[in-house]
């Protein structure tokens, strides 16, 4: 009776996620943005600003800023918000802004009580912001082309209120760290992505975001989770974005390239504050990714127990190789939609750590009372 319980669980659990990955697969491959034409904002008759909060990212901007500046965009203004850095960024953006006449200093001396530090930053920065249509990135991330902007900010040119970009991590090194931030980043941008395109946003990346500053305060900003740590990417989209209202810019010139953390317990930090917001996300969101969470945790806890306690432990091992099979046909599609491949022939350790991932982290983060900005 246990066995033919654990089977059937087993059973579910494998269909669920042959289905889920299958169908946003195929979503996901169907998918094909639609490129502005290389004049179309020549012009610059709707200028944009670029906004990106700094703590103590001094060296960050110094790559960043010139990225910025060789924008092939007509009107935009690139608005920094220095979050009380005691490294010389507010120094060094001073010096910098003599020279620019696109750079704009927001200084946050002090964060006032009830709301998240960056939050706070971003939303000062948004309220200096002069025009209309923003684009976000964060300070430590790079633009792979000097087109970026205008091919983030296009969409809002329509009744669109949110673009969603994708911002893979650089390879840095041959270790498993790196390794496993990369997978878990493709994982995470094919999911949100893929449900963006079936219509069923919900979430995107503050490391290249773009929205309408009209729409964030007719919204209210930030005020409905102001003192979640967090969210001020992901649970925006989440409580706003609509399938009417959202685009998706996915060519290789849009992506911003992020640097990943190099331990461990950096990645904890972050992965744990990331999860942490989940929980406020809309209902439905929370159900069928927290299944395809668990469906994964029960496919690796229950295939040993059952080629043991079965018989026909063919049958297991087969349905076990099927959603590997699947899971590797989705993430190469997406890894080819991204423009960010992986090497699938590590996908059976990286996925046993995504389980891992699941369970230790996610665990943490659910129950987390001291999660923060950074570390």
């Amino acid at each position: 009776m246990l066995t033919s319980a654990l089977y059937y669980l087993f059973l579910l659990a494998v269909t669920y996620q042959c289905l889920v990955y299958a169908y946003l697969a195929l979503t996901l491959r169907r998918y094909a943005t639609t490129l502005p034409d290389a004049s179309s904002e020549s012009n610059g008759e709707e200028g944009v600003s670029i906004i990106v909060c700094a703590h103590n990212e001094r060296s960050n901007l110094a790559t960043l800023l010139p990225l910025l500046e060789e924008q092939r965009y007509g009107s935009y203004e690139i608005v920094i918000a220095d979050d009380r850095s005691t490294d010389g960024t507010y120094d060094y953006l001073l010096k910098e802004a003599q020279t620019s006449s696109r750079l704009r200093v927001v200084r946050i001396d002090e964060c006032p009580p009830g709301i998240q530090s960056k939050k706070y930053a971003l939303t000062q920065a948004i309220e200096a912001a002069h025009y209309d249509r923003l684009l976000l990135t964060d300070a430590d991330c790079m633009p792979h082309s000097s087109d970026w902007l205008r091919l983030m900010a296009h969409p809002l040119r329509r009744s669109i209120q949110f673009v969603l970009g994708y911002s893979p991590y650089h390879y840095r090194a041959s270790d498993w760290l790196n390794r496993f931030i990369r997978y878990e980043t493709l994982h995470t941008g094919f999911l949100y992505t893929a449900a963006a395109v079936m219509g069923r946003p919900y979430m995107g990346v503050g490391r290249n975001l773009a929205y309408r500053k009209l729409f964030f305060k007719k919204q209210g900003g930030f005020n409905d989770y102001r003192a979640v740590v967090g969210g001020d990417d992901d649970l925006w989209v989440n409580h706003h974005a609509t399938k009417n209202n959202v685009a998706i810019v996915l060519t290789k010139e849009a992506l911003t390239y992020s640097i990943p953390k190099t331990s461990w317990s950096e990645y904890y930090y972050q992965k744990k504050r990331h999860l942490h917001v989940g929980k406020h996300y809309r209902l439905a969101d929370r159900i069928w990714l927290g299944l395809l969470s668990l469906s994964s945790i029960l496919v690796w806890v229950l295939v040993i127990p059952l080629v043991f306690l079965c018989n026909e432990w063919e049958g297991i091992v087969a349905l076990f190789l099927l959603r590997w099979f699947i899971l590797a046909a989705a993430l190469s599609t997406a890894g080819r939609q991204l423009h960010d491949p992986i090497k699938l022939g590590l996908l059976p350790i990286l996925d046993f750590l995504h389980v891992m991932y699941y369970i230790v982290v996610g665990t943490l983060a659910f129950s987390a009372k001291d999660i923060r900005w950074t570390t």
